[in-house]
């Protein structure tokens, strides 16, 4: 087992991974085609982004952790580096899911909080595969990620997830030393919680 960078030609297991994980959830109902861009957008920006993966021997991804290095615009940055295929595939989308559009706009900015500034790094992403559950690897990618975090002095890292039906995740997150930072709800009326600790 060996923890690197993840690289563009690891986007295809990326999205594989998010998909086995996230199956329902509203970024993985947008489609392969905008996940591959959504992640690779992401891998590509360095600067904005942390991106870790976790390899077995054969340099095959059994899973990944994923986010920026500051919440504030961070999707705006991203939209921004790939504005043309975003575009195309936002045109795909308002044909075959309309709905989804508004509500992708709608979740622009996760900031829903007047004192929360955004000037924090930010988890978007653990993806563990199928077969890989069960190891402590959740755990390693999120140390990996915050050991990122602190390479690049940063102190505070943010993490969004369900208020809802999701104990286990919730228990997860406190046992690494995150708490609550507050709560709020997205379009159309999903409650979360925002977790934040300093590292």
């Amino acid at each position: 087992m060996k923890i690197r960078q993840l690289e563009i030609s690891d986007v295809d297991k990326v999205v594989e991974i998010h998909q086995n994980t996230f199956s329902g959830f509203f970024l993985t109902e947008l489609g392969t085609r905008f996940l591959k861009l959504y992640y690779a957008s992401m891998i590509k920006n360095k600067a904005s982004t942390i991106a870790v993966g976790i390899y077995a021997d054969d340099d095959s991804l059994l899973g990944f952790s994923i986010g920026s290095t500051q919440s504030k615009g961070y999707y705006k940055r991203i939209l921004k580096s790939n504005f043309f295929k975003f575009c195309l595939i936002g045109i795909y989308l308002v044909f075959t899911k309309p709905m989804a559009i508004i509500r992708l706009m709608k979740n622009m900015d996760k900031v829903k909080k007047e004192s929360d500034d955004g000037l924090y790094c930010e988890l978007l992403s653990i993806g563990i595969s199928a077969d890989q559950k069960g190891k402590g690897y959740g755990k390693v990618l999120l140390e990996a990620f915050e050991k990122e975090a602190e390479k690049r002095n940063l102190k505070k890292i943010t993490l969004t997830t369900d208020y809802e039906n999701n104990d286990g995740v919730i228990a997860f997150y406190k046992k690494a030393g995150y708490e609550v930072f507050y709560e709020f709800t997205t379009y159309p009326n999903r409650k979360m919680y925002k977790f934040i600790k300093t590292v």
